[in-house]
């Protein structure tokens, strides 16, 4: 399986490099690849890899870095950069779902675009601040997505929200808990898989990209993150006929709980009861 994440230089150091060593402890790296869409703030377009990635991990075949901001589609240009000039400007703050960070949030979108053209074949989006605990069985992604299209994390059922921050150390820390929200419930962006074969597929991502393009986002009245947006169009697919199915939607301490990847991978950031 291709794994593709995102994030910058203090991402990278806080959460992104245990995703990459836990990937190498359990030796994921014999099977299964790891691609990470990085930005880079102090040189946004430079064409070598930052020096805050270790020099050793450009020695591994199954270890990719790709700068995400040189992305280019078809007459938008540099199209991180397109959708920050074109959204900025028509953005009102009303909470933290519907805020100038929905601008940012759009990185991870343009990660699973970006790579939705560079690979033909299956693979999964994971949060970097995802770890490893063991190596993946290859089976699995077959057994999770079987006839499904697509398959991703649900939390629509969660009745708390648990939210926080990240300490110096990495490690995620509860700061309060709060009776969720519509806003809250949405799809849960830490793991999704889809099948490249199936119909939906470049349609699902056309559509997905057009949501910012033409800034229909702030249609949506729920919020504007990624994966407000990731619902919308899923939603708007399935009258269609496309076929979903969302994993670990129970009542958890962990978005990943009850899952088939709760022996793979972990995932608490978000998390909720």
């Amino acid at each position: 399986m291709i794994f593709v994440t995102t994030g910058t230089k203090d991402i990278f150091e806080l959460t992104g490099i245990r995703l990459i060593e836990s990937f190498l402890k359990y030796k994921n790296d014999e099977n299964h690849s790891l691609v990470y869409f990085f930005e880079d703030l102090e040189e946004p377009y430079r064409d070598t890899l930052p020096q805050w990635i270790p020099i050793e991990y450009f020695n591994n075949s199954n270890l990719h870095f790709v700068n995400l901001m040189t992305y280019e589609y078809k007459d938008k240009g540099r199209l991180v950069d397109f959708i920050d000039k074109s959204l900025s400007k028509k953005i009102d703050y009303f909470d933290e779902y519907s805020s100038e960070r929905s601008v940012k949030w759009f990185r991870p979108v343009a990660t699973i675009l970006y790579a939705s053209e560079l690979f033909n074949e299956n693979f999964c989006s994971i949060d970097s601040d995802c770890e490893f605990i063991d190596c993946v069985d290859e089976s699995i992604f077959d057994d999770i997505l079987n006839d499904y299209n697509l398959c991703y994390l649900g939390r629509k059922h969660f009745k708390v929200m648990r939210h926080g921050g990240y300490n110096n150390n990495g490690e995620y820390i509860e700061t309060n808990r709060v009776p969720s929200t519509d806003k809250d419930t949405h799809m849960e962006s830490g793991f999704i898989i889809w099948d490249s074969q199936n119909p939906f597929y470049r349609r699902w991502f056309s559509l997905y990209r057009g949501m910012y393009e033409g800034g229909k986002i702030y249609n949506l009245y729920d919020g504007w993150t990624d994966c407000h947006v990731f619902d919308k169009v899923n939603n708007d697919l399935i009258k269609e006929g496309m076929r979903t199915v969302h994993i670990a939607s129970l009542q958890s301490h962990s978005v990943w709980e009850v899952s088939p990847l709760q022996k793979y991978i972990s995932h608490y950031k978000g998390s909720a009861i």
